[in-house]
């Protein structure tokens, strides 16, 4: 389904609500959503070189794979 499609779809159930409280829970959620899409979302030069810095170390550094770490976590946990 297309965008426009969605995006029509929502506005005609937005038109449905009457309870102001409903809109202002709706506002909030969707508020709230589009802040948090946003911060998880940009990539600031800060970050790229981050990112960069971590990848580069990962390919010169030895990394415990998963299931190492998965059979050592249940020796330490287990009396």
């Amino acid at each position: 389904m297309a965008t426009s499609d969605l995006k029509s779809i929502l506005h005609q159930q937005i038109d449905r609500l009457q309870d102001p409280q409903d809109v202002q829970d709706l506002l909030l959620t969707v508020s709230e959503f589009v802040s948090q899409r946003t911060n998880i979302f940009s990539e600031t030069p800060e970050l790229l070189t981050q990112l960069e810095k971590v990848l580069s170390s990962s390919q010169v550094t030895y990394l415990t794979p998963h299931d190492v770490v998965a059979k050592e976590a249940k020796q330490w946990i287990t009396p």
